[in-house]
Order: C-alpha cells, then structure tokens, then sequence
C-alpha cells in the first residue's frame, strides 16, 4: 500500500499484514494491521550495495584479519596483489607483510585497542619495490567486542616519485621503523625484510645462503653489575666490532637485547662458520668502558638455506634452536642446526609450559641426599635437599633439565622460593619433633641480587621456628663470582642472622681468597669432577686432580672452612679423603636421595 506524504506530495511505500485480534468476539470483531516500512529496507540494500561496490572499485587494498592473524577477506584491489586468493594462513600471509602489515602490528591494535599506521614495501616484481600506508585498525560486533582487524594500504609510490621531499621523509620513516635505535643496525622487521629479499634473489644453483644468531654470555650480569648505562654501552661497541669484522659481505642485524643476527647469501655452512670463529675470537678482546675492562664471550647458531629451511622465519628459527643447543652446551661455542634440535626444542617448550604450571599447583617435593663424616660413614651429619618434579603427561623431569629453563626464562625467583617453602615445611616438622638435621638448600644466584630473597628466608624460618643454623644456602662457586655488590650485602645479612653459606661446585670457577673472606661462606663443596679422578686405578695416580684437592683441602683449612667432598661413588675415592683430611662427604656410596619416609629410618627419627 502506499501512503501519502502530506508535505511534499510524495509517497511511502508499506507492506501491510492484517490479523484479527484474539480478544475481541465475533460481533465486535476488529483487526490488527501491522505496516513494514519498505523504504527502510531498500534504504538499507542501497547502502550494503554502495559499501560494495566502492569495496571493489576503489585501488586502495581493504582486508581484515581474524584474531588468531589468519586473513579472512580482501577487496578486489588486495586480491589482485594475492594471485586471487581471498583468504591466507598465519605462514602464508608473512610473505605479505610489507603490504598488508604484520601479524605483529595487528596484536598491536589488539592490546592498545585503537588504530595504528605503518608504512611497508612489497615486490610486485624483481625490479618493482613500491611503498605502501599501512593502516590498521579494531572492528567490532554489534555489543563492541572487537572481532577482526580491518586494514586499508595504499600505494603511495607515485605520489612520492613526484615529490622528493615527501618521498625523502617516507623514506626516512620507514628506515627509522626498521633500524634499531641503540646499535644503527637493523631491527628484526628490517633484518627479516632484507633476509626475505636476498632469499628471493638466490642463485637456485649457488651455494645459498647462512644465517647466524649471536648472544653474549651473561650479559645480564653486565646489566645487573655495571648498570644499563654501561650496558647499553658495550652492546653498541660490540656492534660497531661485528661490522668492523664482518664487513660489507654480511647483513647484520639486532633482534632483542643481547641478541644479534647476521646473513651471507652465496656462502656454505663450512664458509660462515670460519668467518664466525674469527669473529668471536676478536670479541673476546677486552672492552674498555668507562674506565672498565670487559671481557665478552658469545655463543652462535648457524642455519643454511635450503638445507634446513627455505622460508625467512623458518630459517631464523633453525638458527635459534642451534644458537640454545650452543648454549646449553657451555656457551663461548658455535651450533648447527639439526633435525634432532627441532624435537629438543619443541620438548624444551613443553618442559616449560608445564614448569609455569608446576609453580601455580605446588607440584614438586624434595628428596634428601644423606651428608656423612668422612671417617665414619656411619655417622649423618646432614642432609641436601634435592628437588623433583613428577609432571602427570612428562612423567619425571630432570632438575637437569628444568633448572636451566628457568634460570633462562626469569623463573629462578619462583623456583627458589618454592624450594625454600618445602624446606621451611619439612625442616619445622623435624624441629617440632626434636630432630636437629642440618639441611643445604640450592639456589640461585641471581636471586640473591634482588630484594626478595633475604626477608623470604628470614620470614619462613621464623613462621616454622626453625634455628637459622640448620639451613645452608648452597650458591655455585661460578654464580657467586658473578654477584653484586647488592647480592653480597643480602649474603651478609643472612650470614649475621645465622644462615650458613655453602660455596657448591667449587674448584669450577676462579674465586680469590678475597672473595672468599669478604662473602664469609661457611662450607666448601669440592666438585664431583676432581673427586672422579681420585680412584688408584684411574690413571691420573698422583696427579692433577689429586693436587688439586689437596690445595682446596688447604684452603678450608686455612679459612677454617668446614670441607664437603661430593660424588663419591668408590671405596678408593673414600679412602683417599680420610687419608687427606676431608670432613664430610656425599654419594651413592652411601646413598643416594632419599624420600621422606626412608631418610628419617636411615637417621633413625
């Protein structure tokens, strides 16, 4: 029906629905009529008809991405760019990201929750590089909650051929987004492009091309000792020192903090690696900052394309693999990747998923390693806590094994404090009991730097009525050697509130006498590696190992240092200590860690 409109003479078009209205009786029937307003609806086709056609016609590239970075719609004008396609994969869409943008500048919008621009450049040929506006942006449902990032690039090449000065100030921002702001070298979007363009322009029937990734061993240290001042310092003479050495035939890169990369196209494995040994030989030259010397060390993974990968991303991981492998492995080295690293690295992951877990559910438990007299195995006189954990799908994890990752990834405080808290647990219930059973407890080093660690111990001893005396903190010789002055002073208040000090592993690093007295330790625990060598019928009969450990003997001696001789596997080895003055020891000899339940038969509690 159409409906006239009094002020223009014009009509309105309506489709009408009747129905009789159930209340009323036969008689005094009456009718429900129901108009739909048609205008509104052709209204609404005309818009969704315009948004499209416009969507199609315009030359600017419109596409949006879903949560997850998976590209879920693209315009005519972006699917011309994509051979057609209209939709790509996480992995395939990084082919694009001089184009369409990053799956990082979409988590971008994500977190900060409102637009974002960025300028990009992509090959549509060998010889065609052109410049895009990037610009990125949240799209919404109708209850606000953002669903997808929608992004419009545009070309803007020829705009920019005819004015050089626009052109410049392009050129200049998109540099300065590539370039890393501390060192001058590339950032990682701007090595990963120059990477992505040298794989491009490969000769299939060259050598290819190696791609190696750099860290400086300990650097947190540097940081935590020297200040970033100074760190930031080293790192961007360390910079100038790869450029100086590599020269012009690598492209070089820093990809975060400590962490440096480098490529050479038409290059073999066996090539690189000879240039990288080079390299990391003139590294460990000293570093004068500030009035201070450094010495650096680095640890290097090397990956080869097509060897072990063919796309960017793909290789740089290999190399990331080769570069942990070489510094689980002693660091100051060069790796190879390897498929067998792919499995360690994807079982590393798991490890560590399920440790960040393991912390929040209270998953470990300790086992305690009998300490004894030396000349009376006999007799216990304390006990190592030693800590396990039993992950329900990984089954057993090694201490080995997940120690390290979290010293790597930031969780040492937390691993700490959760041996800490089985102790403080299990140490109260002794004393309660009237058990006095010194126990060493091993923790990190790094722990010590903070501020945390000091009031923790203080505050668990206290809550469980546990005498400071029977806790030792056991701190690696090699860790210690690494403390600062913040991490010396917490040592001294523990020690003056009664907490012991264990040197572990010592003989491994290259501590002084100085440093000895100044960090007031306690206990000196020989390592395992010198008391291996102490069997008659080893071969090395009186020789280095044995020189050794008399000269650590005399040390404790001398310091009045209590002695702690670790691994001891053999009747041989035993009978060499007592015959040398060693205290107490510890081993399979005698036992190895115990539960709960049988350590407390063994001592007879």
């Amino acid at each position: 029906m159409h409906v006239g409109r009094p002020r223009d003479g014009g009509y309105l078009s309506y489709d009408a629905h009747l129905a009789r209205l159930p209340a009323c009786s036969e008689e005094d029937a009456r009718v429900h009529m129901l108009l739909v307003d048609r205008h509104s609806d052709d209204r609404q086709e005309r818009e969704r008809h315009c948004h499209q056609m416009l969507s199609e016609s315009t030359s600017t590239l419109n596409h949006a991405f879903d949560l997850t970075g998976n590209l879920i719609f693209a315009n005519r004008a972006a699917s011309a760019y994509l051979d057609g396609a209209e939709t790509l994969s996480v992995e395939q869409r990084r082919a694009f990201d001089g184009l369409l943008g990053s799956r990082a500048l979409d988590i971008e919008v994500l977190i900060a929750d409102k637009p974002t621009s960025n300028q990009g450049r992509h090959a549509t040929a060998p010889d065609d590089r052109r410049s895009f506006l990037i610009q990125k942006f949240p799209l919404r449902d109708d209850s606000g909650k953002i669903v997808a990032v929608g992004g419009t690039s545009t070309d803007v090449s020829t705009l920019m051929a005819g004015h050089s000065d626009l052109h410049a100030a392009f050129s200049l921002a998109n540099d300065l987004a590539n370039r890393d702001p501390l060192t001058g070298l590339a950032n990682r979007p701007g090595f990963l492009e120059r990477l992505r363009d040298a794989l491009s322009r490969l000769d299939p029937m060259g050598k290819g091309l190696a791609l190696g990734f750099l860290d400086i061993d300990a650097f947190n240290d540097i940081n935590d000792g020297m200040g970033h001042d100074i760190g930031d310092a080293i790192l961007s003479a360390f910079a100038r020192r790869l450029e100086d050495i590599m020269g012009e035939r690598a492209c070089l890169g820093r990809f975060d903090g400590d962490e440096f990369l480098f490529f050479i196209a038409d290059s073999t494995p066996e090539e690189a690696e000879r240039l990288l040994q080079r390299t990391l030989g003139d590294i460990r030259s000293p570093y004068e900052v500030a009035g201070t010397r450094v010495l650096l060390t680095c640890s290097a993974g090397l990956s080869h394309y097509p060897r072990d990968a063919e796309r960017a991303e793909d290789l740089l991981r290999a190399a990331g693999m080769a570069l942990y492998s070489a510094k689980s492995n002693g660091r100051d080295r060069i790796s190879h990747f390897t498929e067998s690293l792919r499995f360690t690295s994807e079982r590393r992951l798991r490890v560590f998923s399920a440790l960040r877990k393991a912390l929040c559910e209270d998953s470990f438990r300790l086992v305690f390693q009998p300490k004894f007299d030396i000349s009376d195995r006999s007799r216990i006189i304390g006990a190592e806590a030693l800590l396990r954990w039993r992950d329900p799908q990984l089954g057993d994890v090694s201490p080995a094994e997940f120690v390290p990752l979290a010293e790597a990834n930031g969780l040492y405080n937390a691993l700490d404090l959760r041996v800490l808290k089985l102790f403080a647990r299990q140490q109260g219930d002794w004393v309660r009991r009237g058990l006095r059973v010194p126990v060493s407890v091993n923790i990190s080093a790094r722990s010590l730097q903070g501020t945390e660690l000091v009031p923790s111990v203080l505050a668990l001893l206290d809550y469980h009525e546990i005498p400071p005396e029977l806790l030792l903190l056991e701190i690696t010789e090699t860790g210690l050697m690494n403390c600062t002055g913040e991490a010396t002073r917490n040592l001294a208040d523990l020690a003056d509130a009664g907490v012991r000090i264990s040197i572990d592993d010592f003989g491994t690093g290259y501590s002084s006498l100085a440093y000895l007295q100044k960090l007031r330790p306690s206990e000196l625990k020989i390592d395992r590696s010198f008391i291996a060598h102490l069997d008659a019928g080893d071969g090395d009969g009186d020789g280095a190992s044995e020189r050794i450990v008399r000269a650590m003997l005399a040390l404790a001696e001398s310091l009045q240092l209590s002695t702690v001789a670790e691994g001891i596997e053999t009747e041989e080895q035993l009978a060499w200590l007592v015959e040398n003055g060693c205290e107490f020891g510890q081993g399979f000899l005698v036992s190895p860690g115990l539960e709960i339940a049988a350590f407390e038969a063994l001592i007879g509690a």
